[in-house]
């Protein structure tokens, strides 16, 4: 289960700093050090906390600024939503240490004061919470330097970049304490260059306009109320996130697997219920976590679409066959869309990967960019790079793309055989009027179906191919051509890949080019499993050593939040068991707490209105 489940944390705690982009906010008609310290709502739970106008104001060119210049609220409208939010996100927080108070487990520090955010955080919480709060100044210096301002454009290569994995993200180095206290100690960089002393005069110059520098402020940022703001913000969202942990806890604590079995009988059940019609809608929306686990409905499944495709000019040359000779047969047509097809090539695609700065080391892409479990199995960049900076404690190594190799038909089939098949055991078998070439292989190699996502990431034309739970679902045999999804030589192909099954292949040609078409999965009539083990014991999945899937299971609860394989069915299932649970009991307390306090126990909230009016503007 990701972070991010409670939705009421501290909002003007943000990892990435908007100030830049709102430089040319004024929010604050006159610059007084004392207004800002006005109090505009308390909130008064367990111990009286209140809200600054100060506050108001750093919240509104954080975030707010967006509802007036993009969705045309009214100022009065926006600073109110706002301070809502920080009213609400008070409420929740004060609830979540009144809750730790009564739990031991949560009182980290015995010796601060009670209801003080640090009696509830640990030491490496304290530091975390400081390096948040002197990232997020160093980012905002970054922002302002005209030094950066070629880097903005980093992602800008003037073509598309390649379509990556879902949830696929460049690599962040997990400091570590000891990192983060240098990082801290280092204080921000004003003066290097004249870049820097421009950016952090301008810096200063912003949060002076609108006062959020402070009496204390005497020249370093860290003596500015924005920090302090900052930095009791990351505090108060370290609790609310122990909280979120407190929710989570509670929740994976009663989840057994005798529950998954039973939410597994469930989804079984509602399926042998399908019609065809909810059947073959299902197929298409199917995923890891709801896959099709039980089927009456005939020979249906799913295939792999490796597109090789044509490039323009070959596009308007296989138009133009049939309307410059309306009487060919359809094995005339073909013999003349096989000359065009001749000169059709493959090559990697991910060239914008590597000029993106994706996780690369010289040769293979890496972490998210990649399916296979097995670093051996993934797919290295089939071209020449060149680098052209070398790694540093900071920053990832940065590549250049000198080359990409071009491949013809009979050159990627053998890349394809040598990848996915390596040993040979995949056997040409021949082909039809409809199929180029059919190859046979009766055993699934290593991590199969990563192989062939990281084949279609890095060559398939076809956009419709990545990012699929099992590829395009292919229909037992049509009843005439209206009742076909694709185009007939393409549908016909994929029925008999089905009938072939395995790990086998088809190579077929159309209008579009060469289609690779690889088996994934095939419902017979009688598909199913009785209970969750059977249906465990299908897939492939790695037990680590447990002797049973109940054993499995439970080694998967002590290592939540860590567990590797986070996208198999039965992570899935409990996961969703599990945020079902959290979510209503998040959403139950948000709800309850909120109206307790706000709205039925006079006095808990008091707001000020009349204090901050004169942020209204026109």
């Amino acid at each position: 289960m990701k972070k991010g489940l409670i939705k009421f944390i501290t909002l003007l705690c943000s990892a990435v700093i908007l100030l830049s982009a709102a430089a040319g906010c004024n929010l604050v008609t006159k610059n007084n050090q004392k207004d800002m310290e006005q109090v505009v709502a308390t909130v008064n739970i367990n111990n009286e906390e209140n809200i600054y106008k100060r506050d108001l104001v750093m919240a509104y060119l954080n975030y707010g600024y967006i509802y007036t210049q993009y969705y045309g609220y009214t100022q009065e409208r926006t600073l109110n939503l706002i301070l809502d939010s920080l009213v609400e996100s008070n409420i929740l927080y004060q609830e979540a240490m009144n809750i730790f108070e009564n739990d031991d487990n949560y009182v980290k520090d015995a010796g601060a004061e009670k209801f003080s955010p640090e009696r509830y955080l640990s030491e490496d919480d304290k530091v975390d919470a400081e390096y948040n709060a002197c990232l997020s100044i160093s980012r905002l210096l970054d922002s302002y330097s005209e030094e950066n301002k070629d880097a903005e454009n980093k992602d800008d290569l003037g073509v598309t970049v390649r379509t990556v994995p879902t949830d696929a993200a460049n690599a962040t180095k997990e400091l570590s304490v000891e990192e983060k206290n240098e990082f801290i100690a280092k204080g921000f960089d004003t003066d290097s260059n004249e870049y820097r002393k421009k950016a952090f005069a301008a810096v200063v110059n912003m949060l002076n306009r609108n006062g959020l520098l402070g009496d204390k402020y005497k020249g370093d940022l860290k003596d500015s109320d924005y920090y302090r703001q900052l930095y009791k913000n990351n505090l108060e969202d370290k609790v609310v996130h122990n909280y979120e942990d407190y929710v989570l806890a509670s929740a994976l604590s009663s989840l057994t697997y005798d529950k998954l079995q039973a939410a597994y009988t469930a989804q079984r059940e509602e399926q042998v219920n399908w019609s065809n019609e909810e059947f073959v809608s299902a197929l298409s929306s199917a995923t890891a976590g709801k896959p099709i686990l039980y089927s009456n409905q005939g020979t249906y499944g799913y295939i792999y679409n490796l597109l090789i495709g044509v490039n323009d000019y070959q596009s308007e040359k296989i138009s133009a066959i049939k309307s410059d000779n309306p009487n060919l047969t359809d094995a005339e047509y073909a013999e003349k869309r096989a000359e065009i097809l001749n000169s059709t090539v493959a090559k990697d695609l991910r060239s914008t990967w590597i000029l993106s700065g994706y996780d690369f080391d010289g040769e293979k892409f890496t972490g998210d960019y990649t399916f296979a479990k097995n670093p051996e199995n993934s797919l290295g960049f089939k071209g020449e790079v060149k680098l052209l900076k070398e790694a540093t404690d900071d920053d990832a190594a940065v590549y250049g793309v000198v080359d990409v190799n071009l491949y013809s038909l009979n050159e990627f089939i053998e890349l394809v055989n040598q990848y996915v098949y390596g040993d040979g055991s995949v056997g040409e078998t021949g082909g039809d009027a409809s199929v180029y070439r059919k190859y046979d292989c009766d055993v699934r190699p290593e991590e199969y179906e990563a192989k062939i996502n990281e084949l279609l990431f890095a060559f398939s034309t076809d956009p419709g191919s990545l990012n699929t739970y099992k590829g395009y679902v292919i229909k037992p045999v049509a009843d005439g051509s209206s009742s076909e999804d694709y185009v007939k030589t393409f549908g016909d192909a994929g029925r008999k890949l089905l009938d072939m099954g395995k790990a086998s292949y088809i190579v077929v040609a159309s209008d579009y080019g060469y289609h690779f078409i690889f088996f994934s999965e095939v419902f017979e009539a009688d598909y199913g499993f009785e209970t969750l083990d059977e249906y465990l014991d299908s897939l492939d999945i790695d037990k680590n050593g447990a002797a049973t899937w109940e054993e499995y299971f439970n080694d998967m609860l002590e290592n939540w939040e860590d567990f590797e394989d986070k996208n198999n069915y039965l992570y899935l299932l409990a996961d969703e068991l599990v945020s079902r649970k959290v979510d209503n009991a998040i959403s139950e307390s948000r709800t309850s707490i909120v109206n307790k306090y706000r709205y039925e126990e006079k006095g808990s909230v008091v707001v000020y209105e009349g204090r901050f009016s004169d942020l209204y503007g026109n």
